[in-house]
């Protein structure tokens, strides 16, 4: 059996608090606001999308990790499963983020975990800015600058004219997503693609039993969602999309891309060929 209050190093090993002191962390350990707590096999401990207001660290047992699918009637599916020493939970609490939960979790069989408080983890974000590090600041353009250089700078909006361009606030929305959220959930509806204007996100899907195949991992200037709104398709997501950080879209609506489509026969042979590539892929991974 663990002695946490005695033990600090089991929260050292977590990346949030690597920075703190021996001291800040009994601290955390001793809180009365923080402590162990007992489930039993097959509680809820977490649901998804509930406002977060702590995370927790596994000391004994087992828990499950699963999201609600957009396809199959919506049920459960298990992505991970943590034992003694991992964590959970602390993605919802982190800032830039929406403070929902973005998985549910629950016992396998009885466990024991040890709950910390927001404050607590705010507190370790907050120690990992090192303020005596030599920080170069880059120069950032302005948004709206940074949007249209990106957009121009693109294949795939290679029809649009310029005053389109210039227009992109009429057709697009820039969106910022917290870490860990997801943008996109296999079967659902597809109304808009996605371009990545800073961050990244991780494309995965999930087998008949449930395990994560990861597809790609995308960064500024890669986009998402398109095979959804392709002319002829089920007019469904194919895929899971995440982000890994916090991540700035910027969210493009059917019908323009639809425009540029009808304008730009070869762009649509090749995201039709891209499409049934990655169908074919897919397809090996659900059999």
């Amino acid at each position: 059996m663990i002695n946490i209050p005695d033990d600090p190093k089991i929260l050292r090993k977590i990346p949030l608090f690597k920075s703190l002191s021996d001291k800040d962390l009994k601290q955390i350990l001793q809180s009365p606001e923080n402590g162990i707590k007992a489930y039993g096999a097959k509680e809820t401990i977490i649901r998804e999308a509930e406002i977060g207001d702590c995370m927790y660290v596994v000391l004994e047992g087992t828990v499950e990790v699963s999201i609600r699918g957009g396809g199959l009637g919506g049920r459960e599916i298990t992505i991970a499963t943590l034992r003694a020493g991992d964590f959970f939970g602390e993605q919802s609490l982190l800032p830039g983020g929406t403070g929902r939960r973005n998985a549910s979790v629950k016992t396998q069989q009885p466990s024991r975990l040890f709950r910390i408080d927001k404050k607590y983890v705010l507190l370790g974000v907050e120690s990992g800015i090192d303020e005596s590090e030599d920080i170069t600041v880059p120069a950032y353009l302005p948004e709206e600058q940074e949007v249209l250089k990106l957009l121009q700078s693109m294949r795939l909006f290679q029809s649009a004219t310029k005053n389109e361009l210039n227009a992109y606030r009429d057709w697009t929305e820039i969106i910022t997503v917290g870490p860990g959220e997801f943008v996109l959930k296999e079967s659902q509806p597809g109304e808009h693609l996605y371009v990545i204007l800073d961050g990244t996100v991780e494309v995965f899907i999930l087998d008949p039993d449930g395990k994560v195949t990861v597809l790609a991992e995308l960064k500024q200037g890669n986009y998402f969602g398109e095979q959804a709104l392709m002319p002829g398709s089920s007019g469904e997501r194919n895929a899971y999309v995440r982000t890994d950080k916090k991540t700035r879209l910027i969210k493009v609506g059917k019908e323009f891309f639809r425009l540029i489509l009808n304008r730009d026969g070869i762009l649509y042979e090749a995201l039709n060929k891209i499409g049934h590539a990655q169908q074919e892929e897919i397809s090996k991974y659900k059999e």
